[in-house]
């Protein structure tokens, strides 16, 4: 039977090269190589939904590309040479497969940008940074600067993961006790309480009455959740709605403010690196546009865009929208003092550590947060468990 296989050999000048070829066997595959002068070294079969189906690339592989990337380039190496000298440990197949894909575009004459895009496994901010340094001629100082902006984040993202583990481990603690009393103990209690003659007080009733809901409805509180999933991936591809999602978002306590916050600092990531490497700022207005993932951001941006085009300055322009005063201020300070390039910088140094700061915050708050939840829920469920015996010893 015929697949398609993932191959990686020598050639004859003991160049290392790699490709994908359709072919029957491994042993047909490697007759086929050596004819071509090709010794195989290594072959791996590719599933269909592997080559028509790409994911987005994790984070651990995407610095690793990076700072390669930026390495080979910095040291004078062709870009077509560096994309084939990349070496990832333990890489899937459909990210090796995507690889010699981007090879195969490059070679065809596309733009490091448009392959880039075409493999719609990198992040639309990395593609829109690449097409920045192809057009002003500095794309391995701009790799450079990405691979160390993506690096600290990393740093914060991993620390802000470890600061979660203990409030999730309290969090499902407290849903594993809870659900044990749910379903396991108020049943035998309601079993209990059902032969006697005296009313249950009004908490106690509705414990049994949601325990009993519980139990019956499980299935369909879990198609609801999955219905409810499904339909808010639908509303979030819906332009209007998005919109107001993206305000809920915003707004919802503690969280909210950190995903603003970062959204703002991804912004002024891709203008201060764009601007400073010569690109015009109306480009690198139109290049963040297109690599936000928020559509209230990519939107003020096209505004913006459009009020350059009619004269206007860009603090204007940012005065009638909801941005925060510290971005008029320091865009005024640098239109006055013609050092944009400065002001863009320090917008993205401020909005990182604003990121740091609100991530400290809700480290230390989440975990007693939770803990007091899980324990007033707790709570409520032995109180209510407890109170028709405080009847009885009354009544007696």
């Amino acid at each position: 039977m015929w697949h398609w296989w993932l191959w990686y050999g020598l050639d004859s000048k003991h160049v290392q090269t790699s490709g994908v070829r359709w072919c029957a066997n491994k042993q047909l595959l490697r007759s086929e190589l050596a004819l071509e002068g090709i010794q195989l070294n290594k072959s791996q079969y590719l599933w269909p939904w592997q080559r028509h189906w790409p994911q987005r690339i994790d984070h651990k592989h995407l610095l690793i590309l990076l700072g390669q990337w930026a390495q080979l380039l910095t040291a004078g190496l062709p870009l077509l040479t560096c994309i084939t000298l990349v070496h990832l440990e333990r890489a899937s197949s459909w990210l090796r497969y995507e690889l010699i894909q981007l090879q195969s575009a490059l070679l065809t004459g596309a733009s490091f940008s448009k392959a880039l895009s075409q493999s719609r496994i990198f992040p639309p901010t990395i593609v829109q940074l690449v097409a920045a340094g192809e057009a002003s001629g500095e794309l391995a100082q701009l790799l450079t600067q990405i691979h160390q902006q993506s690096v600290r984040q990393a740093n914060l993202k991993r620390r802000f993961k470890r600061s979660l583990f203990m409030p999730l481990v309290t969090l499902l603690s407290g849903w594993a006790v809870c659900m044990l009393i749910v379903y396991w103990v108020v049943p035998q209690v309601a079993n209990l309480y059902a032969t006697g003659a005296y009313e249950l007080p009004l908490l106690t009733r509705w414990l049994l009455d949601f325990s009993h809901v519980a139990k019956e409805s499980t299935d369909g509180v879990l198609a609801a959740l999955i219905l409810g999933y499904m339909g808010f991936l639908w509303l979030w591809s819906v332009p209007k709605i998005k919109l107001r999602l993206e305000w809920l978002l915003w707004h919802i306590p503690g969280f909210g403010r950190l995903m603003y916050l970062h959204s703002q600092a991804d912004v002024f990531l891709v203008i201060s690196l764009t601007f400073k490497a010569g690109v015009p700022l109306l480009d690198c207005l139109r290049l963040a546009a297109n690599g936000s993932t928020w559509q209230r951001i990519s939107s003020d941006l096209e505004r913006a865009i459009v009020g350059l085009h009619q004269g206007q300055k860009l603090s204007q322009i940012l005065t009638k929208m909801a941005w925060q005063p510290q971005v008029l201020q320091l865009v005024r300070i640098g239109e006055a003092a013609g050092n944009l390039a400065l002001s863009f910088t320090q917008l993205q140094s401020y909005y990182e550590v604003q990121v740091l700061s609100q991530s400290q915050w809700l480290e230390q708050l989440l975990e007693p947060v939770l803990l007091i939840l899980v324990a007033m829920f707790v709570g409520l469920i032995l109180v209510a468990l407890y109170l028709p015996l405080f009847q009885v010893g009354q009544m007696m």
